[in-house]
């Protein structure tokens, strides 16, 4: 990974990510989800452009505990990224 990307977890459903978290090295975490990005009032169905399959591929996916998910979500800054004004 290039210097400065953060780590990643998501949670999805089914083909589609609803929501992430990023953790960068400077203490940041932001976190986006379909609900922040269609507060700019574009349906939008998945925060990946692709399927999972195609978006991961060669990436080694942990699976995390959903109570944990739910605990960095919480320390998260709302960030959307598709619909940025």
């Amino acid at each position: 990974m290039p210097k400065g990307s953060p780590e990643w977890l998501l949670d999805e459903r089914g083909d589609a990510v609803t929501r992430t978290i990023e953790f960068f090295v400077d203490g940041r975490i932001t976190r986006n989800s379909i609900e922040i990005e269609e507060r700019g009032g574009v349906r939008r169905p998945s925060l990946i452009d692709t399927s999972l399959a195609e978006g991961f591929d060669g990436v080694d996916l942990e699976p995390i505990a959903s109570d944990e998910f739910e605990n960095a979500w919480v320390l998260g800054k709302d960030t959307p990224f598709w619909n940025v004004r």
